[in-house]
C-alpha cells in the first residue's frame, strides 16, 4: 500500500531535476506520431495531447473505472474504442507503444484476452497467481512545458483513492502496482488503453494489486492538476526489465 523506495527515487529525480535544470527533461523528444525508445535510460517517451473528459467515470468524482487515464487515439487498425475516456491522448497506436516496450527489453508474463480475463475475475479463496496480469514493473510520468519551465508529475499524483476503513470512507494517495502485460496489443482489444487503473486485460499496463477486473479501486482524477485541453504533453514510461533469464 506504499510506494517502493525505487519508485519514490525515480519520481523525485524525474520531476525535480527537470524543473530545477530548466531544460528538456529527456535526451530526445518524440515528434508527433513517433516514439522515442531510450535504451540508455530504460524508458519510452510518447507524444500526446490533453483532454478533459468531464462526463466520463472517475473524472472529478470517485468511482470505479476500467478505462485508462492515458491511452492511444488508435488501436487494432482503427479508432480506439475508449479514446474519449483518456486525459492523456497519445498519438501513436497502442500496438506501437507495446512494441517499443518490448524492444526496450520489457517482458510480459501473464496476459489474456478480455473474454478470457473475465472468466478469472474476482478475489476469492480459489484465486491463483495466474488470475493476475503480470510482467515487468513500470513507472509512468507526464511532462509538459509552462512558459520556459518544464513540469513533470508521476501518473499517480493526478489521482486519489478512496478506501473504507471501519465502515468509514477514507481518502488516500493512489498506490497502484503497474506491470507491463501487453494483453491489449497481443489480443487486439482495440480499446486504446495504455495504463489501466485496475487489472484489466484491455490495455497493456495494469494495476495488479487485485486479480483480473475485480475488485476495482475507487479513484478520482483531478483535472485541476493538468493543463488545458489541447496542450502538448509527453508520457514517460520507465521500466524495470527482467534480464539474464
Amino acid at each position: 500500500m506504499h510506494y517502493s523506495v525505487l519508485t519514490l527515487l525515480l519520481c523525485g529525480f524525474a520531476a525535480s531535476s527537470a524543473i530545477a535544470a530548466g531544460k528538456t527533461p529527456a535526451a530526445k523528444l518524440p515528434a508527433v506520431g513517433t516514439v522515442v525508445v531510450d535504451k540508455d535510460r530504460d524508458e519510452v517517451i510518447l507524444s500526446g495531447k490533453i483532454q478533459h473528459p468531464e462526463d466520463k467515470p472517475c473524472i472529478g468524482t470517485y468511482g470505479q473505472r476500467i478505462q485508462a487515464f492515458v491511452g492511444s487515439a488508435k488501436a487494432a487498425g482503427g479508432d480506439a474504442k475508449m479514446a474519449g475516456y483518456f486525459v492523456f491522448l497519445v498519438d501513436v497506436p497502442t500496438e506501437t507503444v507495446n512494441k517499443a516496450l518490448v524492444d526496450l527489453g520489457c517482458k510480459p508474463k501473464v496476459h489474456y484476452s478480455m473474454e478470457a480475463g473475465h472468466k478469472r475475475s474476482g478475489l476469492k479463496a480459489t484465486t491463483k497467481k495466474e488470475d493476475y496480469l503480470d510482467g515487468d514493473p513500470v513507472l509512468l510520468t507526464v511532462f509538459w512545458k509552462v512558459g520556459e519551465k518544464w513540469v513533470e508529475r508521476p501518473y499517480q499524483s493526478f489521482v486519489t483513492e478512496r478506501v473504507v476503513v471501519e465502515g468509514k470512507a477514507t481518502e488516500k494517495p493512489w498506490t497502484p502496482s503497474f506491470v507491463f502485460h501487453g494483453s491489449g496489443a497481443t489480443h487486439r482489444s482495440g480499446t486504446g488503453c495504455i495504463a489501466c487503473p485496475c487489472d484489466c486485460a484491455g490495455g497493456i499496463i495494469a494495476d495488479n494489486r487485485f486479480p483480473l477486473y475485480n475488485p476495482k479501486p475507487m479513484v478520482r482524477f483531478d483535472l485541476a492538476r493538468v493543463p488545458k485541453p489541447g496542450t502538448q504533453v509527453y508520457v514517460r514510461i520507465r521500466v524495470a526489465c527482467t534480464r539474464g533469464e
